[in-house]
């Protein structure tokens, strides 16, 4: 599977995410990588930038400030709050999924 982020089959266990996903429909070829701040930031930027939105947008859709959105995207945000994330993530119409890295393999 080719994202913006090269093949993450290379680097990945779960090479077909759709066919391993209770949530297959919803799965769509689009898999953005946001293993980190500056990640998630990059992904979030990406998809708001996609569907023509500024930050002023997103913002008061999601119900934070422009300043939030500016430091999420710069991957600037320590310590961010998961239900603020999700509502920037419905307005701009991407979810959070949370893979598991292990799997059987056994704990880390």
């Amino acid at each position: 599977m080719v994202s913006t982020y090269g093949d993450i089959t290379a680097v990945s266990t779960y090479g077909d995410i759709a066919a391993k996903s209770t949530y297959a429909d919803k799965v769509t070829e689009r898999i953005l990588n946001a293993r980190s701040l500056p990640l998630l930031g990059q992904a979030i930027r990406g998809l708001r930038t996609a569907r023509g939105l500024t930050q002023a947008q997103l913002a008061a859709r999601a119900g934070v400030s422009r300043q939030w959105v500016v430091a999420v995207e710069r991957g600037e945000t320590r310590g961010l709050e998961v239900g603020l994330v999700m509502r920037v993530l419905d307005e701009i119409g991407a979810s959070l999924v949370v893979r598991d890295d292990v799997g059987d393999a056994g704990d880390r």
